[in-house]
């Protein structure tokens, strides 16, 4: 090994050293505070997520992992996340404090902690993210290869890699997509751009982007059991009176950084976006693509908006929005001459501490209600105890009649904050699967469902009791616990 690629490793090893570092310090409160947030009760089955057919997912959380674990699972995440800032920092060749920049505002946006709150997504999110840069990376990568086999062949590796991405979540398909868009953008600043090549180039990759699809549609069919709809249908299950004004709305908050709680500093790409533009103008060279891959880049995030009919538009579904907003800001420093300004850095650095201050604050927001939550079990698991002290010698049936109001936890909640703002006795208007299994996830006690012989038996007797924290609103009949949480009936149970 020549000294300089000795140097070249030494600095590719510091900057991970310097982004697995940040992203430690950035999610330093979820990891030494122990928080059971919705989705993070649920239990990971053999047939997890194959119904969705994401049998990646399946084949990590489950048949790799075992489940998801709490404190491993978000170190690894952030670990895997480290890692890809670093690989892409690379493939946009970023160097120096630009390349420091990108991967201390990619792992910080807080975006990212909409994904990494949950327990069997983060994972899957960051190797999402390694494996799309590394298949851009290869497929840039083959132009370097003379050899067709050889070519054709790295081509086959990059649609095979593109391909797992898809089986562990599909939507990951946005990824690649982004990469490349940015890489597209990046060459129209090269003295040897030529459009009519790299639309060739474009094009090609869309065939990659399509032989992978196809080779995910066929695993699917082998591995998956036939779909009958579910999570991804009930997205567009809903009607929306005029789909692109809405949309329009959406991205408009995105872009103003208003959609979610958090994503305040992605207004700074706005505001960078509109510099760049004037700049292209006043340029004039090329300045028409540079605008039209420009407005792309800050689309392609939020596109999954524009089909969703349902009306909830979760923040984690924008899986690329930290990638662009670390590269935009970034390429905006470099493009306009401004690194060696100590007032750039500064306003680096304060951006960074605004992104760590948003991403604790959401932790910190869904651990008061975990708490909050877990005492509330620990007072019905104890009026069960003092009120029925034989039912734990029985086979535990228990059913949750009603929910919460959403305003029950609404002095521990941020604004616009989604699932971090989600209490286990309002969400899904009182899910009893979750609550069940938060009691045995939150160490209370552990229940068993109610069966529809026993549900039978009971359901006409519980209009009359009270709601808790009444006394009265826990109530053993024919040997189920019935505890009334409010009076309007919470969510069907499996069997109705």
């Amino acid at each position: 090994m020549t000294q300089s690629q000795k140097n070249h490793s030494k600095s590719i090893y510091k900057l991970f050293i310097f982004s697995f570092f940040l992203a430690l310090i950035t999610y330093g409160f979820s990891l030494t505070n122990f928080t059971v947030s919705i989705d993070n009760e649920m239990p990971i089955l053999p047939d997890y997520g194959l119904d969705l057919g994401r049998w990646g997912h399946n084949l990590i959380l489950y048949h790799l992992f075992g489940g998801h674990l709490q404190y491993f699972t978000l170190v690894l995440s952030l670990f895997l996340f480290s890692v890809a800032a670093v690989q892409i920092s690379k493939l946009f060749k970023f160097s120096g404090y630009a390349a420091y920049w990108f991967c201390g505002l990619f792992v910080t946006f807080p975006q990212l902690s909409y994904q990494l709150v949950f327990g069997m997504m983060s994972v899957i999110a960051a190797l999402g993210v390694l494996l799309s840069s590394l298949a851009v990376y290869l497929f840039v990568k083959s132009f370097e290869i003379k050899s067709l086999p050889k070519k054709i062949f790295l081509f086959l590796i990059v649609s095979l890699l593109l391909m797992f991405t898809l089986a562990m979540y599909q939507a990951f398909i946005f990824i690649p997509a982004t990469l490349y868009l940015i890489l597209f953008f990046q060459s129209s600043f090269e003295d040897t751009f030529k459009i009519s090549l790299e639309i060739k180039k474009t094009l090609l990759f869309g065939v990659v982007i399509i032989v992978s699809g196809v080779l995910y549609y066929l695993s699917v069919k082998i591995i998956c059991p036939l779909q009958q709809g579910g999570y991804i249908e009930s997205f567009v299950s809903g009607e929306s009176e005029n789909q692109f004004m809405k949309f329009y709305s959406i991205w408009k908050d995105n872009l103003l950084g208003s959609f979610y709680y958090g994503a305040k500093t992605f207004s700074i790409v706005t505001l960078a976006s509109i510099v760049l533009i004037i700049r292209f103008i006043i340029d004039r060279k090329h300045f028409l693509i540079r605008i039209l891959t420009l407005f792309a880049i800050l689309l392609i995030p939020f596109l999954l908006s524009l089909v969703i009919t349902n009306g909830y538009h979760p923040p984690r579904l924008y899986l690329t929005s930290n990638l662009v907003f670390a590269f935009l800001i970034v390429f905006t420093i470099n493009h306009l001459n401004l690194s060696s300004f100590n007032s750039v850095k500064t306003v680096i650095v304060l951006i960074i501490i605004i992104n760590v201050y948003f991403v604790t604050n959401l932790f910190y927001s869904a651990n008061k209600i975990y708490k909050h939550d877990r005492k509330i079990a620990e007072k019905i698991d104890s009026t069960i105890q003092i009120k029925y002290p034989n039912f734990i010698n029985t086979e535990k049936s228990i059913y949750f009649y009603g929910f919460f109001p959403y305003e029950y936890h609404q002095k521990f909640r941020l604004e616009k904050s989604e699932i971090f703002g989600g209490s286990f006795y309002c969400w899904d208007n009182g899910n009893n699967y979750r609550i069940i299994n938060f009691f045995k996830v939150a160490d209370i006690a552990e229940y068993s469902m109610i069966t529809k012989d026993n549900f039978d038996l009971v359901i006409d007797s519980i209009a009359k009791m009270p709601v808790w924290p009444n006394p009265e609103s826990v109530k053993m009949i024919n040997n189920t616990v019935i505890v009334k949480l409010g009076n309007n009936k919470g969510m069907p149970l499996y069997f109705e």
